[in-house]
């Protein structure tokens, strides 16, 4: 009964050092970079090779998020996708993402992809 009453007490300490909903957060940017990135680059004649491969980069504060997903085209060209989304904990958080191919950015853009609706906002 001990051990499991200090197991359960542990647990419940590693689960308060967490935050879940900036994990969540975390890793839905990272996963809507890699698919948007890739169908925006499709849309503009490139095709990324063997996915991209994203990671979370250190935030300054609880409230941004910062993505970097790296790949390469079909042409072998380095391409670099930076994201980052502000106010990630809000239900509206503002979100910017550039793709840079072979050091030269090519996409400037608030939203990615097919769910992108307002391109001018």
């Amino acid at each position: 009964m001990k051990r499991l009453l200090l197991l359960f007490l542990v647990l419940l300490a590693v689960a308060g050092c967490t935050d879940p909903v900036r994990k969540v957060s975390e890793s839905s940017l990272r996963n809507a970079t890699a698919r948007g990135a890739t169908e925006e680059m499709r849309g503009l004649g490139y095709t990324i090779k063997r996915g991209m491969r994203c990671r979370t980069l250190s935030a300054d504060t609880m409230s941004v998020v910062r993505v970097q997903c790296l790949g390469h085209t079909a042409h072998e060209e380095p391409v670099r996708v930076d994201a980052v989304a502000s106010d990630a904990a809000s239900a509206h958080p503002r979100q910017e993402f550039v793709i840079t191919v072979s050091g030269r950015e090519i996409v400037r853009t608030h939203c990615l992809g097919r769910g992108c609706q307002d391109r001018d906002r």
